[in-house]
């Protein structure tokens, strides 16, 4: 009776730590495939040690938690900040948006988990209200009827 009531326990215990878990790993550290100097955003896919396959490889800045130096987390696609809650915060103290990350590449003009530090003001983000922005090449109503967007992610009407 104590072996089931212990297995029992043991199994609920595990349980629930399989559902607290994040399933995207928001903030994990991945690995600059490239191992080169950071000049802009990059989206390393598919990228073996994220469950989303989604690497976010920001430049440093000078002021953020990456005191110069690169910062390279798994992300994961979104469609609002509720979908970017982190696994960690270790790498990103100020927490992550939802926003556009790059625009040019196959991840062009789709929502990412950002970290706030490595948003960019009158890019994707709002230097008003600090709150985050779409990129004027990735909103659609940029374009007039005839124009094709340089982005194949941007869905003209």
């Amino acid at each position: 009776m104590r072996a089931l009531l212990l297995c029992t326990l043991v199994a609920g215990v595990v349980g629930a730590g399989f559902l607290a878990c994040n399933p995207n790993s928001i903030g994990r550290p991945c690995v600059n495939p490239e191992g080169s100097a950071v000049q802009g955003t990059q989206v390393s896919s598919p990228a073996l040690e994220c469950p989303s396959r989604l690497c976010l490889i920001q430049p440093g800045q000078l002021g953020s938690d990456t005191d110069g130096g690169s910062r390279a987390t798994c992300t994961a696609e979104c469609q609002s900040n509720g979908d970017c809650d982190p696994e960690t915060n270790k790498f990103c103290k100020a927490g992550f948006a939802c926003a556009i990350a790059s625009t040019a590449g196959p991840f062009c003009c789709r929502k990412l988990c950002v970290c706030r530090d490595d948003l960019v003001p009158g890019v994707n983000l709002d230097p008003i209200d600090g709150g985050v922005q779409i990129p004027h090449s990735c909103d659609p109503l940029t374009y007039s009827a005839g124009q094709v967007p340089q982005c194949p992610n941007v869905k003209v009407k």
